[in-house]
């Protein structure tokens, strides 16, 4: 809760009902990434570079699962449960 309170961002920090949360689980065993490849998802056909992540089993925001294992759970038109904080508030 410590790095949470020096970014004044109130209500965060912890693990513990009925608090939102950002987790990610993953296997230290086996988490990594995959070689750089080229996408063009970008507007105007721009490309950028990614790199598949391996060995994350589930990722929550905000106490809501969005990832597991390697696959959107929300769907297409699934609300993004996460919010932008600038400053400790929400943006």
């Amino acid at each position: 809760s410590r790095p949470a309170e020096v970014f004044g961002i109130k209500d965060r920090g912890r693990l513990a009902v009925g608090m939102p949360a950002d987790v990610l689980i993953f296997d230290a065993e086996t988490v990594g990434a995959s070689s750089l490849r080229r996408v063009y998802d970008l507007p105007a056909g721009e490309d950028r570079l990614i790199s598949d992540a391996s060995g994350i089993s589930a990722v929550v925001v905000n106490g809501t699962l969005v990832r597991r294992n390697g696959v959107d759970v929300l769907g297409a038109e699934g609300r993004l449960p996460g919010r932008l904080l600038r400053h400790g508030a929400a943006a």
